[in-house]
């Protein structure tokens, strides 16, 4: 999966790519048509029904697909270059489902040196209350990993049941300066969150740039 974003000059243009584990579905980020007959939702279709077994005229594979690209209108608008889903079975107990969505992006920046712009992130994100940073080492170079996380309540009935949501996220800054990558891995399965962010790190040890244009 190739990532590439356009900026005005004098920034450069800096793509990056990931390499996704089996079961991922890229998510439209723009408004789909929902027609069954359109391409991009054809599409979308196929990827759900590949990935749960089932048909693709299958009316379950429909629905999800339909929900997964409201999803990815709403992720879209918040300003990402990617996103996708995942769903999977916990490894410690396989009745209970771990669903992960990824998003991606690539900011402009300004900075002289990688392990400047790593400074200066732990700085920020340690400044804060609501993340926790420390710096890590991928093999494309240094980065910044932060942990946040939202407590919220879903309401059955009249009884709240709460739902933790956490987010891992790296990060990357390129070699000549001109862009930061952020990759983050988020999920409310908070039971499985070691087993997340397994999953994150070798997301984010897969990333590589892109080379740089404009």
């Amino acid at each position: 999966m190739v990532v590439t974003r356009s900026y005005e000059a004098p920034v450069a243009q800096r793509g990056f790519r990931l390499g996704l584990p089996d079961g991922f579905i890229p998510l439209p980020l723009d408004d789909v048509d929902l027609d069954v007959e359109s391409d991009e939702f054809e599409s979308l279709v196929s990827f759900v029904a590949e990935r749960f077994g089932l048909s693709a005229t299958d009316e379950s594979s429909i629905a999800a697909a339909a929900s997964f690209a409201q999803l990815g209108s709403v992720i879209g608008d918040s300003g990402v270059d990617y996103s996708a889903i995942a769903f999977y079975k916990s490894p410690d107990d396989p009745m209970r489902p771990i669903m992960v969505t990824l998003t991606g992006i690539a900011m402009p920046s300004d900075h002289h040196r990688k392990s400047e712009a790593v400074a200066n992130l732990l700085e920020l994100h340690g400044s804060s209350s609501d993340s926790t940073v420390e710096e890590i080492r991928l093999p494309v170079g240094p980065a910044a990993a932060t942990v946040t996380e939202e407590q919220n309540a879903l309401v059955m009935g009249d009884e709240p049941i709460p739902v933790l949501t956490r987010q891992l996220s790296a990060w990357i800054p390129d070699p000549d300066g001109t862009t930061i990558a952020v990759v983050s891995v988020m999920t409310n399965s908070f039971q499985d969150w070691e087993h997340v962010c397994t999953l994150a790190l070798d997301i984010f040890d897969s990333f590589g740039w892109e080379p740089l244009s404009g």
